[in-house]
């Protein structure tokens, strides 16, 4: 009779399995990472837009943009976080009582070739 050796290390079949499942695993997270990058990006984006409407409004009251219609430049003062191209609009529009105005802002930008908008519409009293 034959004594059986003891066996040390892992079989191939072992080992190939084992890198598989690894393999498997870089895959999903790979995946996880990108979503997150984006959902980043897209927030980053978002916190622009909303600093952008922000800024045109407080420089619409303090008087240092004049009140009228139409396209805000703010690359002077307005340097965005995120990689986007940040746009930006204005809308005012007269109410029924005398020096009482609803400005509408609106900024928009492109990310991953998704449109992002953000709307802020308020009320200002110019006497």
């Amino acid at each position: 009779m034959r004594a059986r050796r003891r066996q040390r290390g892992f079989s191939l079949l072992e080992a190939v399995t084992a890198l598989a499942i690894f393999g498997m695993a870089i895959v999903v997270a790979a995946g996880f990472l990108d979503a997150h990058m984006s959902a980043a990006r897209r927030l980053e984006t978002r916190a622009d837009l909303v600093r952008a409407a922000e800024v045109i409004l407080e420089s619409l009251r303090g008087e240092a943009l004049p009140f009228t219609v139409g396209a805000v430049d703010l690359s002077d003062q307005f340097p965005p976080q995120s990689s986007a191209r940040v746009t930006t609009s204005v809308q005012v529009t007269p109410r029924s009582l005398t020096g009482l105005y609803e400005v509408r802002v609106e900024a928009r930008a492109v990310v991953r070739s998704e449109e992002m908008v953000v709307t802020v519409t308020t009320q200002m009293w110019k006497p």
